[in-house]
This record gives C-alpha cells, sequence and structure tokens, in this order.
C-alpha cells in the first residue's frame, strides 16, 4: 500500500507580467512614488536632468509640424513627453523658480518653512503646551498645519496653478507639434503598442 507523503509547500509566488500601453506608465508611476517615499527623489531627478536632450534639438523650428492624423498625434505625444521629459522637468522647474523669484512673501514663506522642517528633524526636541508634552507626530503636524498656512497667506495656491497650467501647456504644445519622426529612432518596437500606425 501507499504510504503517505507530506510535501513541505509554501512561500510566496512572485509572477511578474510585462505590462504593456498605458499599465505600463501606471506601473511606472508606482514604481516613481515608492522611490520618492524611500528618500531617493533627490537622486531620481538628477538621473533625469542627466538625460536632458540638446536644447537646439528641443527648439528646431523646422521639426515643428501638425500632425496628419489623431492617431499619429498620440504617438507623437508619448514619444515627445518620454525623449524629452528632462527638458519638461527643466521647464517646470525654471517656472517655478520665476514664480519664487517674482514673489518675495512666497520665497520667504518657503524658507521658513524648510528651516523649521530642519529644526524639528535636526535632533530631540520638545514642545510643551502648558504641562502638555507633544510627541513627535504631533509637533509635525503643527509644523505642516504652521507651514501650510504660511503658504496660503503668501499665495502659493495661485502659484502653484500658475506653474502647472503654464507648464502642462508648453508640454502639450511642443509634445503635440514637435515631429517625433524628426527624432532619432528608439531600441524597442513595441514601445507603444496600444496606438496603431496608420
Amino acid at each position: 500500500m501507499a504510504d503517505n507523503v507530506n510535501i513541505e509547500i509554501s512561500g510566496e509566488i512572485n509572477a511578474t507580467t510585462e505590462k504593456k500601453g498605458f499599465l505600463k506608465y501606471v506601473n511606472e508611476m508606482e514604481l516613481l512614488l515608492q522611490h520618492v517615499r524611500s528618500g531617493a527623489a533627490p537622486a531620481l531627478v538628477m538621473g533625469v536632468l542627466n538625460t536632458r536632450r540638446p536644447w537646439t534639438q528641443f527648439v528646431a523650428t523646422e521639426n515643428f509640424k501638425v500632425p496628419a492624423s489623431i492617431p499619429r498625434l498620440s504617438r507623437r505625444f508619448y514619444r515627445n513627453v518620454e525623449h524629452f521629459q528632462a527638458n519638461y522637468l527643466m521647464i517646470f522647474l525654471g517656472l517655478f523658480a520665476y514664480c519664487l523669484i517674482t514673489s518675495p512673501l512666497l520665497l520667504i514663506a518657503m524658507v521658513a518653512s524648510f528651516f523649521g522642517y530642519r529644526k524639528l528633524t535636526s535632533g530631540p526636541n520638545t514642545w510643551k503646551i502648558g504641562s502638555w508634552e507633544l510627541t513627535k507626530t504631533q509637533q509635525y503636524a503643527v509644523a505642516a498645519a504652521g507651514s501650510m498656512a504660511l503658504c496660503w497667506l503668501a499665495g502659493a495656491g495661485a502659484v502653484l496653478f500658475w506653474v502647472l497650467g503654464a507648464t502642462v501647456t508648453v508640454v502639450a504644445l511642443h509634445a503635440s507639434f514637435f515631429d517625433a519622426e524628426a527624432l532619432p529612432p528608439t531600441d524597442d518596437p513595441e514601445q507603444f503598442p496600444m496606438i496603431e500606425q496608420v
């Protein structure tokens, strides 16, 4: 007769499936947010800025053309955003710096918030309200509320929407009208599988 055999089956299955199209970009954004949460944001920004394309290629006026069709517009848009992402990031940072320079009260609010955060994280701080001592989490909450109030008084909301609106407008116009066929070919032929070329 057959003996009962016990086989240990335990562990984790890590099945990775390659995502394509829009899901690929969603997955990449999730990875980016994980890196930002882990404190790797400055390294990520510097890595992106190292891939900056030459400004002469970015503003070459002979490459600006109206797209022939909607599918070509979509393909052109995705290809340009991927190819010029560092340039677009630099445009955003430039517009943000312009807003800080032209709004001194906002600059003072940002510097005060930065130094308040640095003071809070620099060592063991104890804040007392009467006889009640605030925990570190409560200290961060008070500092964040004070920083948000200071930025609101300085008009940070209007600046934020102006910078985002101007950046989206510039990026959308450039990515839509810059002819992607003038760019060097990419290595990945399945780069945009959801977009069909007509």
